[in-house]
C-alpha cells in the first residue's frame, strides 16, 4: 500500500477501494482521531451568558511579557496609530489624557485580576479611542479620576479641578437630553452617553451619595431600555458588562434585587459542565458532593460553578492560560446574578449558603477598594444567617463547610471579633472538628469547597493561625496551672 512520509509530520494514507488498511494505517487513523479528540477538549468554547447568542471565543494563551506591565503615563504624541486621525475635543489638553490612565489603573485593581485575566493595554481597549473623542465623556472620566485621586468624601469637599470638570459634564449631558426630548437625538442614547453616565454613578458612589447613584443608575436603565435592551449594546467594548456591573454593585450597596434578568434568566450551570476544568480533591471531594447534592437545584449549580471558576482561577494563577476580561466577566456575572435574584429565608441553611456565595464572588470580582465597606449590609445578613444555622440545633453542617463558612465570613468581615465572640468560638471549633492543625491541611480542605490561593490565603492564613493559637493557650494555662499545684503540694510537704 502505497504512502508517504513528510518532515512536517503529516503521514498520509493511500487506498483503492479494494484494499483494505493494514495494522499501521489503522493505528495511525486511531492516533490522528484522538488527536482531534484530545484538541477539542482542550479548547471548549463559552457562549456569553449575557447574550447566548455571541460566542466567547476559546480560553486564550497568554505570555505576561507580550503586554506591557506598567501602564505608561500616554500623552498625545504616544498614541500613535492607536487613534491615528482622532483628534481631541476642543478645550481638551494632552495631560488631561494623562489623567485617564490613573481611572484605567483603578479599573484594573477593581475590576479584572490579572494573575487570571489577559493584560490589555489601555489603547488597545475597544472603548477607548472614541472615548477620548467625546467632550462629554472626558469631563465625566475626569471627575470620576479627581474625586479618586483627591479622595473626596462628599460633594462639599470638591477642588476647583474636580467641580469644574462635574460641571463641564452635567451641561453636556443636558443639553444631549434636552436635544433628545425634542427630536429624538441618537447621541443622546449612544455608547458614549451610557459611560458619562457610568462615570457619574461611580463617583457618586466615591463621594458617598448613594441617593445620587441611584438616580444615576436608574437613568443608565432606561437609555438601555430605549436602546432595545442590554443584548443590544456593543459586545466589544464591555459595555454590557459594565451595565450589569453597575447594576449589581447598586443592589449589594442598597441589599435589594438587582434590575437586570428579573425575569429572563437561565438557572442552569455556565461553566462547571463545560470541561473547562478537572479538578480532584481526594477525600474531600466527597464529602462535598453529599452536602450540596441536598441543596436546591439552582443554588447547586450556583454552586458549582463557583466551584469551578475558583479551580479555574488558581489554574489561570500558576500557569500562562489566562482569562480574557470578557470571559471572566461572564462567568461571574451569571453567578452573581442567580445568586441574587434566588430567595431561600424559609431556608436558613441554604440562605446561608447563598449569601455566602455571594459574599466568596464579591472577593473576586467586585472588590471596589476605592470604597469604604461597600457590602456592608451583605457581610451582615451572611452573619446573621450563620447565627441561625449554629445556633439551631436541627440543622446539621458537615464540619468542613463549618470552617469554610467560618473562615469566609471572617475574611469579609468588616470588624474583628473578639476572642470570646461567637464567630470565634465557632471558627475554633470547626477547626478542632475537622482535626486540621496547619495551615496547608487546611488550605487543601478550604480549596475543596471553593479557594482561590492568591485572593484569599494571605488573610486565611492570618485568622487560621490566630484561632490555632488561641486553642492552644488553653493548654498551656491549664499545664501552667497543674504546674503550681505541683509546687503547691511540694511546699507543704516540706513545712
Amino acid at each position: 500500500m502505497a504512502k508517504a512520509q513528510y518532515s512536517a509530520g503529516l503521514h498520509f494514507i493511500v487506498r483503492t477501494s479494494d484494499q483494505a488498511p493494514n495494522k499501521e494505517d489503522r493505528r495511525a487513523v486511531m492516533s490522528h482521531a484522538a488527536k482531534r479528540r484530545w484538541k477539542s477538549r482542550k479548547t471548549p468554547k463559552l457562549h456569553s451568558w449575557i447574550d447566548p447568542e455571541r460566542s466567547l471565543g476559546d480560553v486564550e494563551k497568554h505570555e505576561e511579557s507580550l503586554a506591557p506591565s506598567v501602564l505608561p503615563m500616554l500623552g498625545l504624541n504616544h498614541f500613535g496609530g492607536d487613534l491615528n486621525g482622532t483628534p481631541l475635543p476642543s478645550g481638551i489638553e494632552p495631560a488631561m489624557v494623562q489623567d485617564l490612565v490613573k481611572l484605567i489603573e483603578l479599573d484594573k485593581n477593581g475590576v479584572y485580576p490579572y494573575e487570571v485575566c489577559l493584560r490589555v493595554h489601555p489603547v488597545q481597549r475597544g472603548w477607548f479611542a472614541y472615548m477620548i473623542s467625546d467632550i462629554c465623556c472626558i469631563h465625566s472620566m475626569m471627575f470620576s479620576v479627581r474625586a479618586f485621586v483627591d479622595n473626596i468624601s462628599s460633594l462639599e469637599q470638591i477642588s476647583k479641578a474636580a467641580a469644574f470638570h462635574y460641571d463641564q459634564t452635567l451641561r453636556h449631558l443636558q443639553a444631549r437630553i434636552n436635544v433628545f426630548e425634542h427630536t429624538a437625538w441618537d447621541p443622546a442614547l449612544s455608547d458614549c452617553t451610557i459611560m458619562v453616565i457610568l462615570n457619574l454613578a461611580q463617583a457618586a458612589e466615591i463621594t458617598g451619595d448613594l441617593e445620587a447613584a441611584r438616580n444615576h443608575v436608574n437613568g443608565l436603565l432606561r437609555i438601555v431600555s430605549l436602546r432595545g435592551g442590554l443584548r443590544s449594546l456593543h459586545a466589544h467594548n464591555n459595555l454590557q458588562v459594565k451595565v450589569c456591573r453597575a447594576d449589581l454593585g447598586l443592589a449589594m450597596r442598597f441589599g435589594t434585587l438587582p434590575r437586570l434578568f428579573q425575569d429572563d434568566i437561565e438557572w442552569s450551570c455556565f461553566i462547571a459542565d463545560r470541561g473547562l476544568i478537572r479538578c480532584q480533591h481526594g477525600d474531600f471531594e466527597t464529602q462535598v458532593r453529599t452536602f450540596i447534592d441536598g441543596l436546591d437545584s439552582r443554588l447547586r449549580d450556583c454552586w458549582k460553578d463557583a466551584h469551578a471558576f475558583s479551580c479555574l482561577s488558581n489554574l489561570t494563577y500558576q500557569t500562562t492560560r489566562k482569562l480574557s476580561p470578557g470571559t471572566y466577566c461572564e462567568m461571574m456575572i451569571s453567578i452573581l446574578y442567580r445568586l441574587m435574584h434566588l430567595s431561600m429565608k424559609q431556608d436558613t441553611l441554604q440562605e446561608a449558603v447563598r449569601l455566602g456565595l455571594q459574599a466568596f464572588c464579591t472577593t473576586l470580582f467586585m472588590t471596589r477598594h476605592y470604597l469604604d465597606k461597600p457590602y456592608e449590609q451583605l457581610v451582615e445578613k451572611f452573619r446573621t444567617a450563620l447565627y441561625g444555622v449554629f445556633h439551631v440545633s436541627a440543622i446539621v453542617v458537615p464540619d468542613l463547610i463549618m470552617l469554610w463558612f467560618m473562615m469566609l465570613y471572617r475574611i469579609v468581615a468588616y470588624k474583628e471579633p473578639l476572642a470570646s465572640d461567637w464567630e470565634s468560638v465557632q471558627l475554633e471549633q470547626a477547626v478542632l472538628l475537622t482535626g486540621v492543625t496547619t495551615w496547608p491541611h487546611a488550605h487543601s480542605m478550604l480549596k475543596s469547597v471553593m479557594w482561590v490561593g492568591f485572593v484569599h490565603d494571605s488573610p486565611g492564613v492570618r485568622v487560621f493561625e490566630a484561632a490555632r493559637i488561641r486553642l492552644e493557650k488553653p493548654k498551656e494555662i491549664d499545664g501552667q496551672k497543674n504546674e503550681d499545684r505541683r509546687h503547691s503540694g511540694a511546699n507543704t510537704e516540706l513545712g
